[in-house]
């Protein structure tokens, strides 16, 4: 049948190429259709509990993304007239960015005095033309001593602020946050440059959101064009072919041009982590063209006629590229365990990508080689010999490289239990991006800047304003606000707390919970009565009085840290505040915090199912369950020295390296299934013993396995490149599992077949 194939594909290669081409065309027509959304509640599913307690929370007290304009003079602090009036001006016109809910500043922050036992309640900073020395000590003071502040917009120190655009962003309209940062980043800029002695930084998480797509659209842009290149001159340089290079190029451009315009007709909108699939596509399809066309040269080499050069590098080729393929495939489709859609569709886009241009390596190159007259090359003439020294020296040697490779990979692999299951959002992005300046500013020099927040829920109507209540959130405020990582606590209770005491002559003994129901509604009616419609109270207390919500402010850390910490506060609510509902702590810091650990765990779980599927898929196609069997170990060999270095070196999986297991489990298995579908030919259809046999095997698939894993570690090397986290870390963690593929294929699993395969050896 595969005769026929061929036979086929080789007489209507015009055909056959055109055919594949426009199809591949017309697939990749729909990538016109394809969307891309920055939000960064796409990366958690539906059903996913921390999101769901996220998105009550925003239900209750408004959505949290925000943009945030960090102010740091170049010298001096901001209690100064100039940086004043820029705070304020800066206040006054981010109103009128795009989708605007709310604006917080020093500027607008709402003070209260008591005048003849009335409050009243204005801007801190008014009437900005008539700042005078005297009035900023003044507006210092009360900054600096009012607990809503101090700590989250403005430090002791007075040496940076802050101003806090919240926006209500429709969940329809995935531009909307483009368009609010562009604005933002024009009005940062005209301030700026009006105001060149203060530092103006823009950060927030709607801003990280954008930045995220901006950093993968960068990557596309640069990283892709440098894998061609890298690709290219790889396949050249080892190659020797100009034409096969160009052949290999043209195929893998189809296949991943193809496979983006596949998804563009279903109308899906991407995350940002669909940017890896050009360069992962383009990555892995190189490897089976690679194995064809190495096979046609020899055959044209040993003094065949090109078609049946042809005809034979698909007979030896068309079995092991369809395993190594389908086992990929089962590889990356685990990604579906995923508790996050964008890897799902990660997995899914790659699938596809792998299945694509598995036909075309099939069809476009076999009738690309037909058709043009691609001649032998030189490639593999010198890497016989070397295969061949190789190849002996491996056999003289198999005893003490099983031993020393066995050490090797449990010394290694025992840095798996230093890996710690972390995840840092913050460090997505390095400091060529502005939004982890931003970051870090914030960090240094006014707070923390993540965020967990509670919902505690009194269970009535108007049930915020009993002072038990009020008692048990003051009393979990000042026991969060002694824990280390803590750089500031804000509730209902400090406003209370800090209007009782304006409203009895400032007294310091009257800084505390009102003793009754009746004064603290009384505190808050009065407080909110003198409130602009704008600045009201709904970010903190919901539309029935019956919850509020406390905000603490965590300096940067890990997402180990953030679930320790939010352990520790439940404990201490249920031992001293049982009566009172609290939620989960919550915000998008907590939910990323959750999902590493949901997502590892069902990784494993998807992992261990496509290892098995992969092992039957060898026992059948290998038809041998000894050496199905065998294969497992280089094949896990691999991901367990990769985590094992990774324990040792970093340390930290997060989200991205997590993934790597799924990504690289079908890869790795390529360059086992071409060695041994070569040995077992070797001993079957040869006659050939077990040294022979692997002579055979060295001899006819180990330069190809080398070009391909130089392609493949070069390709995704490139990846390491980005400054954005995700992708270096994945490029870096699979580059490096790849080398130890080919180091476990070449210097491992010789050796086990020596012992494993021996009963056999002696028969034979």
């Amino acid at each position: 049948m595969l005769r026929r194939y061929s036979d086929w594909v080789i007489g209507h290669h015009k055909t056959v190429v055109v055919a594949a081409m426009a199809i591949c065309m017309l697939l990749a027509y729909g990538a016109r259709n394809l969307g891309i959304t920055n939000d960064f509640r796409v990366y958690f599913s539906a059903d996913n509990p921390q999101l769901a307690a996220f998105e009550d929370l925003e239900d209750r007290f408004g959505r949290t993304d925000v943009i945030y304009f960090y102010i740091e003079p170049v010298a001096g602090d901001v209690f100064t007239v100039p940086v004043l009036r820029l705070i304020h001006e800066l206040t006054e016109v981010a109103w009128d960015l795009p989708y605007v809910r709310r604006v917080d500043s020093l500027s607008n922050y709402q003070h209260t005095e008591a005048r003849a036992d009335v409050l009243h309640t204005e801007s801190l900073v008014t009437d900005v033309e008539q700042l005078t020395t005297a009035r900023v000590a003044e507006i210092r003071a009360l900054a600096l001593a009012e607990p809503l502040l101090a700590g989250r917009l403005v430090p002791s120190s007075g040496r940076a602020t802050g101003v806090v655009v919240q926006l209500d962003l429709p969940a329809a309209q995935v531009h909307a946050p483009d368009e609010a940062v562009a604005a933002a980043r024009v009005l940062q800029s005209r301030i700026a440059q009006q105001n060149p002695e203060v530092h103006i930084l823009l950060g927030g998480g709607a801003t990280a959101g954008v930045t995220l797509g901006e950093a993968v659209g960068q990557d596309l842009r640069t990283l892709v064009a440098l894998s061609y290149l890298i690709i290219a001159g790889g396949l050249l340089l080892l190659l020797r072919s100009v034409r096969g290079m160009l052949a290999i190029i043209l195929v893998i451009s189809v296949a991943t041009i193809a496979t983006m315009g596949f998804f563009g007709w279903w109308g899906l909108v991407l995350t940002p982590v669909a940017g890896w699939v050009p360069s992962i596509v383009m990555t892995i399809a190189v490897a089976d063209c690679v194995h064809i066309l190495i096979s046609y040269f020899h055959g044209l080499r040993l003094g065949q006629e090109r078609r049946d050069a042809v005809r034979e590098s698909l007979r030896i080729n068309a079995n092991p590229v369809f395993i190594t393929s389908l086992t990929t495939i089962i590889g990356v489709l685990c990604l579906n365990f995923s508790d996050s859609p964008p890897y799902r569709m990660l997995g899914n886009m790659v699938a596809v990508g792998v299945f694509i241009a598995y036909c075309l390596s099939l069809t476009l190159l076999p009738a690309m080689l037909a058709w043009f007259n691609i001649g032998s090359s030189h490639a593999g003439k010198g890497a016989s010999s070397t295969m061949d020294r190789l190849a002996n020296w491996i056999i003289q040697h198999n005893r003490k490289l099983l031993l020393i490779m066995g050490v090797v990979v449990i010394a290694l692999a025992s840095g798996i239990p230093r890996n710690v299951l972390s995840e840092r959002w913050h460090d997505y992005f390095d400091g060529s991006f502005e939004v982890r300046r931003a970051t870090d500013a914030v960090e240094h020099n006014i707070g923390g800047v993540q965020t967990m927040r509670y919902v505690f829920d009194s269970g009535a109507a108007d049930g915020i304003y009993d002072p038990e209540f009020l008692r048990a959130l003051d009393d979990f405020s000042r026991w969060l606000r002694q824990q280390p990582d803590v750089a500031h606590v804000g509730s209902i209770v400090d406003l209370l707390k800090r209007l009782n005491q304006t409203l009895h002559n400032d007294s310091l003994e009257w800084y505390r919970v009102p003793d009754n129901r009746a004064l603290a509604f009384q505190l808050y009616f009065l407080y909110e009565l003198g409130l602009p419609p704008e600045l009201s109270l709904e970010n903190m207390v919901d539309s029935g009085h019956g919850a509020t919500q406390l905000s603490a402010s965590i300096k940067i850390t890990d997402s180990e840290r953030l679930l320790e910490l939010d352990a520790l506060a439940h404990d201490w609510l249920r031992a001293h505040a049982p009566t009172i509902k609290v939620g989960e702590g919550t915000g998008m810091d907590m939910v990323f915090a959750h999902i590493n650990h949901r997502n590892i765990h069902s990784l494993v779980q998807g992992s261990l199912l496509a290892l098995l599927l992969i092992s039957l898929v060898l026992m059948v196609a290998l038809r041998s369950v000894r050496l199905g069997l065998v294969s497992l170990i280089p094949n896990l060999a691999p991901a367990a020295l990769t985590y094992g270095t990774w324990g040792y070196v970093n340390g930290r999986v997060d989200l991205s390296a997590s993934v790597v297991l799924c990504m690289s489990l079908g890869i790795v298995v390529d360059d086992t299934v071409h060695f041994l579908s070569k040995y077992i030919r070797a001993r079957r259809e040869r006659g050939l013993d077990l040294v022979d046999g692997m002579r055979y095997a060295f001899q006819t698939v180990g330069t190809a396995l080398t070009i391909t894993t130089v392609v493949l570690v070069a390709g995704f090397l490139v990846l390491a490149a980005s400054h954005f986290g995700p992708t270096w870390v994945t490029g870096l963690l699979l580059s490096v599992t790849l080398a130890y593929a080919w180091i476990a294929d070449f210097f491992f699993l010789p050796p086990l077949l020596f012992v494993l395969d021996r009963k056999i050896y002696k028969k034979s």
